[in-house]
């Protein structure tokens, strides 16, 4: 009753929309919510709110998002609404749902469930290439740009698109297409000889098991009866696919969270027409959340002058409102320069002064690309302010972290070559020693063929001297008692075998080391210890990031995609020019383009990350060529044509 006046309580602050999507029940609902608008805080209250009315209920709530850190906040929120009752809760992304689904039902299409994840294209492409290899050596493909392959396969398996589909309406050059379609094929069977699954597959698999198997969404189904999918608009034709084979049109207790003036992940197969699509194919009801309590109302002005150029957006859409409390020192600015040099000079200064006035604001960069936001992190970095580049970091770089990832994973899969070279290699490094991969193999096989037995074998030969480490080894890892104080140990042993010092190698390993806390703090928060098998741990560990998350104090350089989601004070908007935003790939397709309209958004999404200071910035001349000013800067109204 407690939580249930709170949940009460914490709905009637909302604004007058927003507690009518709060409240929402029954049915499909589209909820348009622009940036800013309070989103999170809705679809939080609405979870929350149905746990605390079902609570005498069995069914379970399904929540996904397109990023772990969007799903662990809506958790932290929702645990302090209505502590233990989240129990009864999915919450995270497309592709850990589909892990999940697969390690409970994967064996019916052909999964079994210790799968390993692969999340390196590097891993995918030496698979790629050992497949071309082989069939061009048995004549049986005729030569073709390798490097091209996996990009075509990663589309066509974000589209749900099978090896054995006709794939003349994707490739047109017969010869081409006849070696992509024998590659795809024989990629497929590889990976599943090594029960391993690309992200891609993680969704295509899914699709797969619902689509022949409907008995298994229907279990889904009757688990899950209330669906809720944050960011909607970024869903690619997989994604969406597999929404519909799970509810089969049946189960229509959707709650989507869209705005499609946010497209900007078109490159991966997001549409700005799929949320139409939604909103027809589920006859769903629609609210709109336009007001923005994040930007300046300047910024709002610019955001919805620049947006009404695209055509193609919901229809009806309603513009942005305003709804930040005026403050004094709210500012728009425009800077233009000679050339980039200075431009990315005069930013690097003025946050060098930003920083020393303002330590506790929140201040990032942001470009089209990365190219013209790393000079501005090297001038930063050289001057000694704390700055990062955002970006995916997908493994462990340190020594010491590589080591204890990898001898886990050996340790899920005990005669892989390759994680043991790892093993072998990274340990080599940490201690100084001259250990042989080969003869671990060669010795292994002539015993059990298990490699990481043979790893402590030769280790137990005076090479490895701490007792702890070496019992915990052979106790908590090879005999597969316990692989967390087998980590607890690791870290316990390389902790003390540290050189506090400052060089490069410490500082990554010390900053890796809160990573994998906080990532393995994240998986408890979701799983029980108990339920969490090395091989469920393994899999979860790799669809997450291995990127630290920056304090607030550390400047952020990032690209508009790496922005999305973000929020900062001060935000500086760089290159602002035609073939920089809008791109020069986007001008080829010209004005009225579907890539020029994402450009567009791409703008849209990056001006509304302030919230407090824009400026946006320009050039003459970029490596040497002269650049006209961005038509986004005359459509959002801050240069008019006679300037």
């Amino acid at each position: 009753m407690q939580y249930k006046e709170a949940i009460k309580r914490n709905i009637e602050l909302l604004t007058d929309v927003q507690k009518e999507a709060a409240s929402w029940d029954e049915g499909p609902l589209l909820v348009l919510a622009g940036p800013g608008s309070g989103k999170t805080r809705v679809l939080t209250l609405r979870i929350a709110r149905l746990l605390v009315e079902s609570s005498d209920d069995n069914f379970r709530i399904l929540g996904l998002t397109f990023t772990n850190k969007a799903a662990d906040e809506m958790r932290t929120r929702i645990r302090e609404l209505i502590p233990g009752m989240d129990k009864r809760l999915y919450l995270g992304t497309f592709h850990s749902f589909c892990a999940e689904v697969l390690r409970n039902h994967g064996s019916h299409v052909g999964v079994k469930p210790d799968f390993t994840i692969y999340s390196e294209n590097e891993d995918l492409d030496e698979i790629v290439s050992e497949v071309y290899s082989y069939l061009l050596r048995q004549g049986k493909i005729n030569p073709l740009n390798v490097s091209k392959v996996l990009p075509i396969i990663q589309y066509l398996k974000s589209r749900l698109i099978l090896p054995e589909s006709d794939l003349s309406s994707y490739i047109s050059n017969i010869e081409d297409r006849q070696a992509i379609e024998m590659i795809y094929m024989n990629y497929e069977q590889k990976l599943k000889d090594l029960n391993a699954l690309d992200f891609n597959s993680l969704i295509m698999k899914s699709y797969e098991l619902f689509r022949k198997y409907p008995f298994v969404a229907k279990h889904y189904r009757t688990i899950y009866p209330y669906i809720c999918i944050d960011e909607f608009q970024d869903t690619n034709q997989g994604q969406y696919n597999l929404v519909r084979s799970l509810t089969l049109g049946k189960h229509n207790n959707l709650f989507i969270v869209a705005d499609d003036d946010q497209v900007i992940y078109q490159w991966n197969g997001a549409s700005a027409s799929r949320v139409e699509e939604f909103r027809k194919d589920f006859n769903a009801q629609v609210i709109q959340l336009p007001e923005n309590f994040r930007c300046p109302p300047e910024v709002v002005q610019l955001a919805n002058n620049l947006i009404l150029y695209n055509v193609n957006r919901s229809k009806d859409k309603k513009p942005l409102l305003a709804k930040k409390p005026i403050q004094d020192s709210f500012e728009v600015n425009l800077e233009y320069f000679p050339d980039y040099p200075t431009e990315a000079d005069w930013v690097a200064e003025i946050i060098q002064e930003t920083y020393a006035l303002n330590q506790n604001k929140t201040v990032a960069v942001i470009a089209r690309n990365r190219k013209l936001i790393q000079p501005i992190f090297e001038k930063l970095k050289a001057n000694e302010i704390p700055v990062v580049i955002g970006q995916r970091k997908n493994e462990f770089e340190s020594t010491q972290l590589s080591w204890v990832h990898f001898i886990l994973r050996l340790a899920h899969k005990r005669n892989d070559k390759k994680f043991l070279n790892k093993v072998v290699s990274n340990f080599s490094l940490l201690t100084e020693s001259t250990l042989n991969a080969e003869e671990i193999i060669a010795w292994s096989k002539a015993t059990d063929g298990d490699y990481l037995r043979g790893f402590l074998i030769a280790v137990q030969k005076g090479i490895l001297t701490d007792g702890h480490l070496l019992k915990s080894l052979e106790f908590d890892l090879v005999e597969g008692k316990d692989f967390f104080r087998f980590i607890e140990v690791c870290f316990g042993w390389l902790d003390e075998h540290m050189d506090i010092s400052q060089n490069k190698e410490d500082v990554l390993y010390y900053d890796e080391k809160r990573v994998w806390d906080d990532l393995q703090s994240s998986l408890l928060s979701r799983y029980d210890r108990e339920e969490l098998t090395l091989g469920m741990f393994l899999q979860e560990l790799d669809l997450l990031s291995k990127e630290a998350e920056p304090d607030g104090s550390t400047v952020q350089c990032l690209t508009i995609h790496a922005s999305k989601g973000k929020e900062f004070d001060f935000v500086y908007l760089v290159g602002m020019v035609e073939d920089e935003l809008p791109s020069f790939q986007s001008k080829k397709k010209g004005d009225h383009s579907i890539e020029m309209e994402e450009e567009r958004r791409n703008c849209f999404v990056a001006i509304t990350r302030a919230k407090e200071i824009l400026t946006m910035t320009y050039s003459e001349r970029y490596n040497g060529w002269v650049k006209q000013p961005s038509r986004f800067l005359y459509e959002m109204g801050v240069l008019q044509q006679n300037d």
